[in-house]
């Protein structure tokens, strides 16, 4: 079997003239890369993820930010897997089994008798963060905001926030795992 070398640049510059032929190699390199992520679960929406990515390209495409075409390989590959765990977060948090047994009647409702205890060991983790590391981790994890939005609503630069985030998620690591400062 012969594989041809595919010109990124060039098949870039047709999708952007509207060529159809452009846009059904896009398609295959964009459920390839659901195949690889085992997306299997989710093939009545590969359709419309298919769709998005192919729109975000376009438009990074014609605002400039797609300068090096020999890189679009990896940013379709990076921009399908977002949009693939948006829509999974997005999945999972209208699930009904997805709820954690937070407390008695919760994990009663779910069919759980005892509460799990590493949510505990989690809360108490969580008590013993600085304000700032819990509104970042809230932002992020509670919010699902982007690191952008948390950034900008924090007043901090985008690294300091990211800084604060990985030392935030570094000590409750340790805490949950009953690990000394």
């Amino acid at each position: 079997m012969v594989v041809r070398e595919v010109d990124w640049a060039d098949v870039l510059t047709r999708l952007l003239a509207n060529d159809r032929l452009a846009f059904v190699e896009l398609n295959r390199l964009i459920t390839a890369t659901l195949s690889q992520l085992r997306a299997y679960d989710f093939r009545e929406e590969w359709d419309d993820l298919r769709q998005e990515v192919l729109l975000a390209l376009v438009a990074s495409a014609q605002a400039g930010r797609v300068r090096e075409p020999q890189a679009l390989v990896g940013y379709v590959r990076i921009v399908t897997r977002n949009k693939f765990m948006d829509r999974l977060k997005r999945h999972l948090s209208r699930s009904e089994d997805a709820h954690l047994p937070w407390d008695d009647e919760t994990a009663q409702r779910t069919g759980t008798t005892t509460p799990d205890v590493r949510l505990h060991d989690l809360d108490t983790a969580l008590g013993t963060l600085t304000d700032d590391e819990r509104r970042v981790i809230h932002g992020v994890y509670g919010e699902d905001k982007t690191y952008q939005e948390v950034s900008d609503a924090a007043g901090l630069p985008l690294g300091t926030m990211k800084r604060r985030l990985r030392s935030a998620l570094t000590t409750l690591k340790r805490r949950v795992a009953g690990e000394a400062e």
